[in-house]
């Protein structure tokens, strides 16, 4: 229950947001609803690794989460609202279990996304506006290091409170698993953005024209 409580409090948090001046620029609006579909579909395709250290990583395998590659085109906020729905279409609708559902978008949805965004905000701050540098840390560092951290945080709350659901008591098994779905993640992420970012700018929210181009 208390999945369901926390999940549904940071959504409405989310709407709240959205709804107080952070809402999606009009060009967004239209593909979120196809992004929600794509990812919901992308939550159920999974290559499962043959490691049984692997198997319990919150039930899921070799796959795409999208949280950070939201967070780059929607903002946080946002990127926080549908990733809720994206749980709900992905989750809740093929296993019909709202506590699985709330889990998923607590610690592979929200944790992540959240991670993602303090990532792109050192690289909006430190980092030259160059292209390229878009590419590289709004598209593979966040996602990579957003998954990567997400992992070590779970990891630890296992070890720390002995829930052994969560996961493998093997740190090296864990450890290894973890590289190859953060490295996934930020490739995939990564290739994502610069596509978007050469074909249709516009549905890059953390994109400026005018500081991008002129660099």
């Amino acid at each position: 229950m208390a999945w369901i409580l926390i999940a549904s409090a940071i959504f409405l948090l989310g709407v709240y947001k959205t709804r107080q001046g952070r809402h999606l620029p009009a060009q967004l609006r239209n593909i979120s609803i196809g992004c929600v579909a794509l990812l919901a579909l992308a939550w159920n395709l999974r290559a499962h690794l043959r490691n049984g250290n692997l198997d319990h990583f919150i039930d899921l395998s070799f796959h795409f989460f999208g949280a950070s590659l939201l967070v780059a085109m929607f903002g946080f906020w946002s990127a926080i609202t549908l990733l809720f729905m994206v749980a709900l279409s992905g989750i809740f609708v093929f296993s019909g279990d709202l506590v699985e559902a709330t889990r998923h978008y607590l610690l592979v949805s929200v944790m992540p996304a959240s991670f993602a965004l303090l990532v792109i905000k050192a690289v909006d701050k430190f980092l030259p506006k160059h292209l390229f540098i878009l590419i590289l840390g709004n598209g593979y560092l966040a996602a990579f290091l957003s998954t990567f951290a997400t992992g070590i945080v779970i990891y630890l709350v296992q070890q720390i409170f002995g829930i052994q659901s969560f996961g493998t008591s093997d740190p090296l098994g864990w450890f290894l698993g973890l590289l190859i779905l953060s490295f996934m993640e930020g490739s995939l992420s990564g290739m994502l953005l610069a596509i978007m970012l050469v074909y249709r700018p516009h549905w890059v929210n953390t994109y400026r024209e005018q500081e991008y181009m002129n660099a």
